[in-house]
């Protein structure tokens, strides 16, 4: 055979990567959050599902699976709840930054923690996603009265749970219903007031919410007797007008007492009586307004010395 015609042999191999650099590439594409989620939901889960599972540890600490407290969110609060709510509660729970998405116990610690504010009526949904994110869905309290006692005046919700006291809800008491001539004293922040009567009021306060500042009204005079089968006037609840007018509103909404108005009429009554005499205010004078009667209401004219608005 001519020289050159011979075939070489002495040509150096093309260089493979060592065997573990392979496998932590392989690894580390199979531990992506998007492949991860594609192997859990198909049949190729079976396959490499075991060998998955066998690497978890170390998946939990990758930074992929870190959620910032910052990619926390939840619905947006209203204006007289503070805008730090989230890191509020993230640090009075004493939770880690970043949080373990992958933690099975996160979802239920965000709603145990979240339902523990005062502001939070109901934690509806936790939903963990990636990129790496919690979303809080939060149904919020919102304050309809200020009960007024010797102590000071008190927000509380629709049904009676004592709210805190931030400086925008102080600032604005004046366009709550005030509670009048409750004789107990609040609990704790976040908890229900505890007295029949003051929740009976927050049921009228929020059934009157809607008109509240149409019909100029300032107070809700809580009853000094309890209900009874065979009287109107015991455990009947009272409201005060901007002009001192007294209207006798009655039992609240819900009363299962016999001959009680039902709530809609009695505004409606209200709503009817101001279309026709026009609002309450001084050129009127102070009246006593009775809405509970069966038939039409009843009205007549308070002395003028009688004390209007607060």
């Amino acid at each position: 055979m001519s020289p050159r015609s011979k075939v070489r042999t002495d040509r150096p191999h093309r260089s493979e990567p060592p065997p573990e650099k392979g496998r932590t590439k392989t690894w580390s594409w199979l531990l992506r959050p998007w492949v991860v989620g594609v192997l859990g939901l198909s049949g190729i889960g079976v396959l490499f599902g075991p060998a998955v599972l066998a690497r978890w540890p170390g998946l939990e600490q990758r930074p992929e699976y870190q959620v910032s407290w910052r990619s926390v969110h939840i619905t947006q609060p209203p204006a007289w709840i503070s805008g730090r709510l989230v890191h509020d509660v993230l640090h009075g729970r004493d939770f880690p930054e970043p949080l373990p998405l992958l933690d099975p116990e996160l979802t239920r610690q965000m709603e145990e923690a979240f339902s523990s504010n005062p502001w939070v009526e109901r934690v509806v949904s936790v939903q963990k996603s990636f990129p790496a994110r919690i979303d809080i869905e939060i149904t919020y309290r919102r304050p309809v009265a200020m009960v007024a006692i010797d102590s000071g005046e008190f927000p509380i919700d629709a049904h009676g749970v004592l709210l805190p006291l931030p400086q925008k809800v102080r600032e604005e008491a004046d366009k709550y219903p005030r509670i009048e001539g409750a004789r107990s004293s609040p609990g704790l922040v976040g908890k229900p007031w505890g007295d029949p009567i003051v929740v009976h009021a927050a049921d009228v306060a929020a059934a009157l919410e809607p008109h509240w500042t149409k019909l100029k009204l300032t107070a809700i005079i809580c009853p000094r007797t309890t209900p009874r089968v065979d009287s109107l006037d015991d455990g009947a609840f009272e409201l005060r007008a901007v002009d001192g007018s007294r209207i006798l509103w009655g039992h609240p909404p819900g009363s299962d007492h016999p001959g009680a108005v039902p709530t809609e009429q009695k505004i409606g009554r209200l709503l009817d009586y101001v279309e026709k005499l026009g609002p309450f205010g001084p050129e009127h004078g102070p009246h006593l307004i009775d809405l509970r009667p069966l038939g039409e209401i009843s009205r007549k004219r308070l002395p003028a010395e009688s004390p209007a608005g607060r």
